[in-house]
């Protein structure tokens, strides 16, 4: 189907359609991801006319890195394919897959990777996060098809649904990028390695006391991006959890909180 000009207005409506023309064996997760980090990229609202060849070759500069990057070429076949069936459509003027290249690798030696972007992540954690990302990515094609349905109408000025596709699929997206970033990130933590450890780590549970008061409280020590404080579940960088890590029974730790310092007993672990 070829579409006009007027009834596609951003970057990331662009992208949707496209995806939804590609023939099954050319229609998979990796094709997808590839995409949508180029949307992320230069900006899914923006017109896809606006984009210019100096951001693509940036872009290509990116992705391939030295020109030894693993899968670089592959990544970028995806971007290229997608910008020459936007000029084919009318889209853009300018042919942009042209600029779609790998510079030459430089004897140079590459940085060390950011290990320290590296965190812990539950089993339980790590489990959940997969099961909402394939929900998630079930949502695509779905999405996609109705801004291909509402993109026909030759009136986009007031297209509510339209409008309304093109930000769910917006939201969906941006969660997608999130939580796969999260999973490549992510040191999964076999807690049951750790069940015999008497100190406290990620997947432990505590009960600590406040030395002034005598309050008790219970928490569940968990990574980052599982924190729950009405669930009592700390993440290992709060002021309470990072105090109380590797801390064993009898143990007795300052915290900074809101009212001041505080000091806490470790009384249980399990």
């Amino acid at each position: 189907m070829t579409l006009e000009t007027g009834e596609i207005r951003t970057l990331l409506e662009a992208v949707a359609i496209y995806v939804d023309s590609l023939k099954s064996k050319d229609n998979d997760e990796s094709i997808h991801r590839e995409l949508f980090k180029f949307v992320q990229w230069c900006g899914g609202d923006r017109s896809v006319s606006e984009i210019n060849p100096s951001e693509i070759g940036d872009y290509a500069d990116q992705v391939g890195g030295t020109g030894t990057t693993p899968l670089a070429t592959e990544r970028l076949q995806v971007i290229r394919g997608f910008l020459s069936y936007a000029r084919k459509q009318g889209l853009i003027n300018v042919n942009l897959a042209q600029h779609v290249r790998i510079r030459k690798a430089k004897n140079r030696v590459r940085g060390a990777s950011k290990t320290e972007d590296a965190f812990a992540l539950t089993a339980e954690g790590h489990s959940q996060l997969q099961t909402q990302l394939k929900s998630l990515k079930s949502e695509r094609q779905p999405l996609a098809l109705q801004i291909q349905k509402a993109a026909a109408d030759k009136d986009v000025r007031e297209n509510a649904p339209l409008e309304a596709a093109r930000e769910q699929l917006g939201l969906v997206e941006s969660r997608i990028r999130e939580i796969e970033d999260t999973l490549k990130k992510a040191v999964v933590v076999d807690s049951s390695k750790r069940k015999k450890s008497k100190t406290v780590d990620i997947g432990t549970k505590v009960s600590v006391k406040e030395i002034e008061t005598g309050r008790q409280s219970t928490y569940t020590l968990v990574g980052r991006t599982e924190a729950n404080p009405m669930e009592a579940r700390i993440s290992d960088v709060s002021p309470l959890g990072k105090a109380l890590v590797g801390k064993s029974v009898g143990d007795e730790v300052d915290v900074i909180t809101p009212k001041g310092l505080v000091r806490y007993s470790v009384v249980r672990v399990s």
